[in-house]
């Protein structure tokens, strides 16, 4: 490290005093982007200029990017969560290099570098030299830019991590990055960084592509559902339209990839698997360079169109006693409804949401409160998105410009992306109740005004909203409006917890023909399995199946690959954190974040499979081994 750091600085001398640098000083990358700069002409002396754009030109670019700017903000508050304290500063960039959003400390944002980074800021190689944000959208890879590492001594104060966001198609959504006071190299939070980034990039494809058929896929059926699967996007004739980064790594070694036929990638026709996949099997498929991997269909619009083209119309009754027409008989052949009491609720759901009435979830984390939501939204048949928004997500000062637009946005706000489709608000009772108050006029009379130019903007979404507590306990704490819960309860749905479930049988069934196809469980396996008290619900069932499906060596899973599965998160009090230590439901919760976290090597993986914010997670590894989290 000394070594490096004199390199560096006999580097720096020669750069500033003679306009060159010796080679082999430098790391590559860094060498390379120090070249790029002086052909740019740029004085590495030069004081750090205020590259602003103007409001115009930034509301421009605002508008540009809305999608990219509504599905980060969730990850920036997490990233920011995981490294607050650390005088670290979090910015979105958009293709061009234009800051498009910032959070900061305090200590951070009172800096001469929290004063450069600020929204409408431009941070091209071209205009700034050397900097991690435009080493990314030159090099399209993650970058670090260490203190004297950039071109302009004026920046040599301040660390940068950033990683790319790509779109699907091969061209750059956006960057994010991290940027500090310290100069120590810091490989977690680049970490940190290229999993938030991650995930927008899963969240902007999964979004704009409703309206096609999205596969996941991954060597391992345990990995379906976290940062790691790889993700495909098809076109009506089932050639790929997009596909993200993690899916490209998969594949590697096939040439060609967007505009290749499904049967071109993989050894069997998409016609071959369609119907089974959009039944929500998960299906083992070999890849034209021979590897095995697990795929299944992503629930939305076009798997559920693509379901009711394909299926069989010859059944005249409608399975487990729900609704008798087609359309509806379809709607429900992607999930396990065998429990008679939500049989008897979600048989009227189709009714409900064709009809337009506000469809409100009850339910604990995992129980399958987005499922039911996407199902309302494809019975009630509008052609507009499904826009989703966690209350929990959205930042307390924010949360009504989120909804309604901003002063400076024409018509980015949730109503108005969700107008002619369904707006999903999970965990609604945290909506601050300003917010809930403007939803509940909105609600009443089909129209509000917006923020920006005062214009009378008219309709309203289908609304689905969720809670892990009853409206009425939080009526009760003050948390909610009565003139909202009366808004919203129109069509209500209680969601049973996995343990209080009659079909829990059948549930664990099709999770293990899912991670194997004809794979089955064997009775004394059911049996184990039913003792559990299962706080992950739905979530944790299907990883623990998805674990016990990898080890099975028959054609059904035994008790004894089940066991090693759940000992330790039934009886190890003493593995539970400070926190949750000595209150037993606490405990078993605490335990199965941990054991996750274990199983599936990391805190994103496990967040995304229990149904948890990355944050979450950390606080239990965080009061019981302050090093895990660092």
């Amino acid at each position: 490290m000394e070594l490096q750091t004199t390199a560096l600085m006999r580097a720096r001398h020669m750069l500033e005093s003679q306009g060159r640098f010796p080679g082999g000083a430098l790391p590559g990358e860094i060498s390379d982007s120090w070249l790029r700069s002086l052909s740019s002409g740029l004085d590495p002396l030069a004081r750090a200029e205020r590259l602003v754009l103007g409001d115009t030109d930034f509301r421009t670019a605002q508008d540009r990017h809305a999608d990219l700017i509504r599905f980060a903000r969730p990850e920036l508050e997490l990233l920011f969560d995981q490294i607050a304290g650390s005088n670290f500063m979090i910015a979105l960039g958009s293709p061009e290099g234009v800051v498009l959003e910032t959070l900061s400390d305090t200590q951070f944002a009172e800096t001469d570098a929290g004063r450069t980074v600020v929204p409408g800021s431009v941070w091209t190689e071209e205009l700034r030299g050397t900097n991690a944000l435009g080493l990314c959208l030159t090099t399209r890879r993650p970058a670090q830019v260490y203190g004297g590492e950039h071109f302009l001594r004026a920046h040599s104060d301040v660390s940068c991590i950033s990683a790319p966001i790509f779109d699907g198609r091969g061209a750059l959504a956006g960057v994010l990055d991290a940027s500090s006071r310290s100069t120590v190299r810091q490989q977690h939070t680049a970490a940190l960084v290229q999993m938030s980034a991650s995930n927008i990039e899963n969240c902007l494809i999964r979004s704009a592509h409703d309206q096609r058929i999205v596969l996941q896929f991954h060597p391992r059926p345990e990995y379906l559902g976290t940062l790691s699967v790889g993700m495909l996007v098809l076109e009506e004739d089932f050639t790929i339209h997009a596909i993200n980064r993690k899916g490209e790594v998969f594949l590697a070694g096939i040439s060609r990839l967007h505009g290749a036929s499904f049967d071109a990638i993989f050894e069997r026709r998409f016609e071959d698997v369609a119907l089974r996949l959009m039944q929500g099997e998960t299906l083992r498929l070999r890849d034209r360079m021979g590897s095995a991997v697990s795929v299944r269909c992503i629930a939305n619009r076009a798997s559920f169109a693509l379901a009711m083209r394909m299926a069989p119309r010859a059944a005249p009754e409608s399975p487990r006693g729900l609704p008798a027409a087609d359309e509806d008989r379809n709607l429900f052949r992607d999930v396990v409804i065998e429990d008679e009491a939500l049989v008897r609720t979600l048989r009227r759901l189709p009714e409900a949401a064709r009809q337009g009435t506000p469809v409100f979830i009850r339910g604990e984390t995992g129980t399958g409160k987005e499922i039911v939501a996407r199902l309302a939204h494809a019975a009630s048949a509008r052609g507009g998105p499904f826009v989703a928004v966690d209350a929990r997500m959205l930042p307390p000062g924010d949360a009504e410009a989120a909804f309604f637009g901003r002063p400076s946005e024409a018509g980015s706000g949730l109503l108005a992306q969700a107008a002619k489709g369904t707006l999903f608000v999970d965990e609604v009772t945290r909506l601050p109740l300003s917010v809930q108050a403007a939803l509940a006029r909105v609600l009443d009379v089909g129209e509000y005004r917006h923020p920006g130019d005062g214009s009378l903007r008219k309709g309203a979404p289908f609304l689905v909203t969720t809670s892990t507590e009853t409206l009425a306990a939080a009526l009760q704490d003050g948390r909610l409006l009565p003139g909202l819960r009366f808004r919203i309860e129109g069509f209500a749905v209680d969601l049973p917890p996995l343990r209080d479930r009659s079909d829990f049988d059948a549930l664990a069934r099709r999770f293990s023909h899912s991670a194997r196809a004809g794979l089955g469980i064997e009775p004394e396996a059911l049996a184990r399995l039913r003792l559990h008290d299962w706080p992950g619900n739905l979530h944790e069932l299907r990883l623990v199946i998805a674990q016990a499906a990898a080890s099975a060596a028959s054609s059904a899973i035994t008790a004894a690959e089940v066991d090693p599965l759940l000992p330790e998160v039934a009886t190890k009090a003493e593995d539970a954190c400070g926190q949750c230590a000595g209150v037993p439901w606490k405990e078993s919760q605490c335990r199965t974040i941990r054991d996750a976290v274990g199983r599936l090597g990391g805190v994103a993986q496990a967040a995304r499979s229990l149904g948890m914010s990355r944050t979450t997670v950390y606080k239990h590894l965080t009061a019981a081994a302050p090093g895990l989290a660092h």
